[in-house]
């Protein structure tokens, strides 16, 4: 017998009916509410704290939430949401911090095309009326007017079953919808018509949407949202590990995958006043797990050795087939994958930077949860994929958040103190990438942090100026600078980094870096030969280039052949959605690029030690 028990939420007052032993992440997303669990339920990021209101209704701590939770916590009646099941009626009052906030989601760089060559057509036809002479099905009078002539031709039987009545209802004058050779829709009135299409981003983190006017290859408007797959993990390896756990999870996966992509797709058309029915082609990029989870395919094999994908081949499948609800004769087209770790977003942004047509050799660099290097040597593409995590997001790090109201983005040393810039200018909260960096980098060049990246302990702080000392506070892992005083903040405690921060920053720096060594190595290039270096994504966007010098996740060239391209990946798929040309020009790509495996290299884990350590000023 199945026990339902309630779980209300505090403050909005959410209320749902559950099965007994449901986590408290699972009631909370029954309820519609999406909490923050960027380690994907493991109980290792401590980010999904939530308060228990109610006398019992939970389960017992567990050895995890010992560890993690304060006593302080602990007698307050604090919980880990990934950790704690209901077993009865419960209320549970949710913090600002557990949510999973809306932020600041990159949605420029895109590249416009001169001449459009899109795979969707429209066209105006006048139909010769039939008569005991001339007695042509209405399909072959409609392939002739397109100038076809007979030839094998390709229709969805539903348009099939419709054509006679509406050839007729439209009294011979209609419109014809192609996608390729396939006839796709036909609408009454023989006159020029407007069509869409969809280029669509699926990033671990984030989901946008640019909706395109084919004809003219602009784009009218976007559309984005936060991936909801977050609430199984930050990284991909945690939604590979929640896939492998049955069929039904990953039918989850694909659920919300879908759902995600239907929303800003939706979004995007509401913003530009577009009907749905009017989008006729959805081109999709995302890294190769992201694709094989948004059309239900296991990433199970691609996440172990020797990384072998279902597809790495460009994909048209019917939109009704693939779950997107644009016209129903639709189509959606994934842009191919290079590798198991190395997908279609990379395949977007070699194709929007061009960075093979550059004059010598040049390094681009997507970094997110997931950092993808790309290496134009002179000669040939090198491309590897490192697991940099995501502490450059705001995930793992103790006062860490996206890109939303009240977060720090941006620190630099001053006579005074420090000068702390807040996202709108809010009362800090906590903080973001870019401002992660920059207080790392700021603290390198005050002192306080050491090339091996040690917070300065109360001995060494003594040769600090007092106004820096005095910002100082803490042992072990928990010794940390505060940035923004508690008196200050938004919160009432302090907004600072951590020891523990500071290594999980060094861990996804080396490990970018690392990507970079490698294939400067196995290129046979010198960093100092490279004409330019791309930031692409955006947490490459955003972040102040100086510190990304300063902290040694790039090399340190003049800052003028540094540049952020924005969402390059998503411009790729803008790309491809277009033009044809540009579609078989991203195959090759993707064919031409040589992938450079990490895992099994010894010079990456040396790589990777060198480059935890930072730079000298």
């Amino acid at each position: 017998m199945v026990i339902k028990v309630r779980a209300t939420f505090r403050p909005g007052g959410e209320s749902v009916l559950v099965e007994r032993g449901t986590s408290v992440v699972e009631a909370a997303a029954a309820a519609g509410i999406a909490l923050n669990t960027p380690c994907g339920g493991k109980g290792k990021c401590g980010q999904c704290r939530v308060i228990l209101r109610s006398a019992d209704g939970l389960t017992t701590l567990d050895d995890i939430e010992r560890a993690q939770l304060s006593e302080h916590e602990l007698d307050d009646g604090v919980r880990l949401a990934c950790r704690a099941a209901v077993i009865g009626d419960v209320a549970i009052e949710l913090p600002a911090e557990a949510f999973m906030v809306g932020g600041a989601i990159l949605e420029a760089g895109l590249v416009e095309l001169r001449e459009p060559q899109p795979n969707v057509r429209c066209t105006p036809l006048r139909l010769e009326q039939p008569n005991l002479q001339d007695q042509r099905s209405d399909l072959r009078r409609v392939l002739e007017a397109l100038g076809r002539g007979a030839c094998e031709s390709r229709a969805d039987v539903s348009l099939l079953r419709e054509l006679p009545s509406r050839v007729r209802e439209a009294d011979f004058g209609l419109t014809v919808v192609s996608i390729g050779e396939r006839l796709a829709d036909v609408r009454p009135g023989a006159q020029p018509s407007r069509v869409y299409g969809c280029a669509v981003d699926i990033g671990t983190t984030t989901v946008v949407a640019y909706l395109v006017e084919l004809s003219t290859g602009r784009v009218l408007a976007t559309g984005s949202a936060h991936n909801p797959q977050g609430l199984h993990g930050a990284d991909v390896v945690s939604r590979v590990e929640f896939a492998d756990t049955g069929e039904r999870a990953l039918q989850t996966l694909r659920r919300e995958s879908v759902g995600v992509v239907n929303e800003v797709i939706g979004l995007a058309c509401r913003r530009a006043g577009v009907r749905r029915r009017d989008v006729y082609e959805v081109t999709v990029v995302g890294n190769t797990c992201m694709e094989h989870l948004f059309l239900g395919l296991s990433p199970h094999y691609m996440a172990r050795a020797p990384y072998i994908p279902a597809i790495d081949e460009p994909l048209r499948v019917s939109a009704r087939e693939a779950g997107v609800r644009i016209n129903p004769g639709g189509e959606v087209y994934l842009v191919p994958n290079i590798a198991g770790w190395v997908g279609a977003d990379t395949v977007g942004v070699l194709l929007a930077t061009r960075l093979s047509e550059s004059p010598g050799p040049a390094l681009a660099i997507d970094i997110g949860t997931n950092g993808e290097v790309m290496l134009w040597s002179g000669k040939e593409t090198l491309v590897c994929s490192t697991a940099a995590g995501p502490a450059f997001e705001g995930a793992q790090i103790r006062d860490g958040m996206r890109a939303a109201r009240g977060a720090v983005d941006h620190v630099r040393a001053s006579e005074e103190g420090l000068v702390v810039r807040t996202i709108e200018d809010a009362p800090a909260v906590g903080i973001c990438g870019s401002g992660l960096l920059d207080a790392l980098a700021t603290l390198l060049d005050l002192g306080v942090v050491d090339a091996g990246g040690r917070i300065a302990d109360e001995g060494q702080a003594g040769a600090l100026p007092e106004k820096v000392r005095s910002r100082l506070a803490g042992a072990g892992n928990e010794r940390h600078f505060a940035l923004v005083p508690g008196e200050r903040s938004g919160t009432g405690e302090p907004i600072a980094l951590t020891q523990r921060d500071v290594r999980q920053l060094q861990l996804a720096k080396g490990a970018m870096r690392a990507g970079v060594e490698v294939l400067l190595g196995e290129a046979g290039v010198r960093a100092e030969d490279l004409d330019r270096i791309l930031l692409a994504g955006a947490f490459g966007s955003y972040i102040d280039r100086r510190s990304a010098v300063r902290v040694g996740l790039v090399p340190a060239l003049p800052l003028s052949r540094i540049h952020a391209v924005g969402n390059a990946a998503g411009a790729g798929a803008v790309l491809a959605l277009a033009s044809t040309d540009e579609r078989e020009k991203a195959t090759r790509v993707a064919r031409g690029a040589r992938h450079v495996e990490l895992s099994s290299r010894p010079d990456f884990q040396t790589q990777f030690m060198e480059t935890m350590l930072f730079p000298s000023a």
